[in-house]
């Protein structure tokens, strides 16, 4: 084994020799263009981690919002419900069906549920929080209005707590 190694280690170190003397021996032309190929494999090198970090970047941005549109969308559905029975109008058994978008990045998201009372009438929650999402589990704070069948019947600037 130890034999093995040791005609390895003859076997690098004459390569280096070899390339040392061959490059030395070559025209000054011949080690520009080395120093320029190996100058551009840098760049291109540089060129793809600069690439992929913006990628990465891009790809946490958008699951950020992602989180954000979930954690909103949901609290606005369970606490929209309470909402609405609070103010005299309960809803059905589907509850709210809410979708959330996030807007001007992660400064705010804006929110819309639409859903029908137990007497019937259209219920819509809309509204809107610049609330980090997640500061609570239990509520939301931001501007939110409900109405049924048009007409206003809560606004508030906390849905849940």
């Amino acid at each position: 084994m130890a034999d093995a190694v040791r005609r390895h280690r003859i076997l690098i170190m004459t390569g280096a020799a070899l390339f040392t003397v061959g490059f030395a021996a070559c025209s000054e032309d011949d080690r520009d263009d080395v120093g320029d190929a190996v100058e551009e494999i840098g760049e291109e090198a540089q060129e793809a981690v600069e690439t992929a970090v913006s990628e990465v970047e891009d790809a946490i941005d958008e699951a950020a919002q992602d989180a954000a549109e979930l954690i909103v969308r949901n609290l606005a559905t369970q606490q929209g419900e309470e909402q609405f029975s609070n103010a005299g109008q309960p809803l059905d058994d589907n509850g709210l069906d809410c979708t959330a978008e996030v807007t001007d990045g992660l400064d705010g998201v804006s929110v819309e549920c639409t859903g029908t009372t137990q007497e019937g009438g259209a219920a819509a929650l809309t509204g809107s929080t610049d609330e980090l999402p997640g500061a609570s589990a239990i509520e939301i704070e931001g501007q939110f209005t409900g109405t049924v069948d048009g007409e206003e019947v809560f606004n508030t600037d906390t849905l849940g707590g």
